[in-house]
């Protein structure tokens, strides 16, 4: 599946090994062997059943996999196979590029399963393919605010797991579509001269995005909507917070600028 321009953080995490993990010790117990007399000790139904799925799984046929493992969560709903087959079925619907089914399946797991040892895992697939939903600053941001939420529980739940440093990664990007979302709303806003609209946007950059790189854009913008609401008290303050934070950054110098201008220039200008 080819990751968007929006995400540059790969999964790293060897996928298969970690869904594997639960099942292993299980099968090599279950698995045909000869006993004393060297007659076969024949694996269970349900290890007979898991053997496809996870065999298709690992040849990157994912449709069959889910067959397979949703055929044996019909017959056999309860236990470690169930389980375990639920897990698979989550991650072979994100490998096959279907992330809303995969996200559908390990909420499932979720719930089903909240004290599973490896639920862990769960959220951090859902999380993922919450995530491959995202397409960008200019698109709803309901697939952004989904993911955030599950990585940043994820993250603060599971804080010692290897799962928690993706997660944060994730987070850190996930914000830094949701400042730029909120500064070209601001901007938006402030071409248009509606002021008292600019600032609320801007505000929320600064407050719920503080991270983010438009921090620093939305400063500047804060600061001119302010002036054109003749707040200059909070104008002056917010030009201030902004040279403080970015001394020689663009938009300070730019911002500088303005107010140098100001009391010649209407502040009806857009610039």
């Amino acid at each position: 599946m080819l990751p968007l321009t929006t995400r540059p953080y790969k999964n790293t995490l060897p996928f298969w090994l970690l869904v594997s993990t639960i099942i292993t010790l299980t099968l090599s117990g279950c698995a045909s062997s000869p006993d004393k007399k060297g007659e076969a000790i024949h694996v269970a139904p349900v290890a007979q059943m898991f053997r496809p799925g996870q065999e298709a799984l690992r040849r990157g046929d994912y449709d069959r996999a889910i067959r397979q493992f949703e055929n044996l969560q019909t017959e056999y709903p309860y236990g470690p196979y169930a389980e375990q087959s639920q897990l698979d079925t989550a991650y072979a619907y994100y490998r096959s590029g279907d992330a809303k089914a995969a996200a559908a399946a390990a909420s499932a797991f979720i719930k089903a399963h909240p004290a599973n040892p490896h639920v862990v895992y769960a959220y951090y697939l859902k999380g993922l393919a919450e995530y491959e939903g995202i397409e960008g600053p200019e698109y709803t941001p309901t697939p952004d605010y989904e993911a955030l939420r599950t990585f940043t529980y994820l993250a603060k739940t599971f804080p010692k797991t290897p799962y928690a440093v993706s997660a944060r990664l994730h987070i850190a990007k996930i914000i830094d579509i949701l400042g730029q979302r909120n500064l070209n709303i601001c901007k938006f806003y402030y071409i248009r001269d509606a002021y008292v609209a600019s600032v609320n946007r801007c505000s929320r950059v600064i407050t719920d995005y503080q991270l983010s790189p438009a921090r620093e854009e939305a400063l500047y913008y804060l600061s001119k909507s302010y002036a054109h609401l003749n707040l200059d008290q909070l104008a002056r303050t917010t030009a201030i917070i902004l040279h403080a934070n970015y001394p020689q950054g663009r938009f300070t110098r730019k911002l500088r600028a303005f107010w140098e201008n100001a009391p010649k220039a209407s502040t009806s200008a857009n610039g």
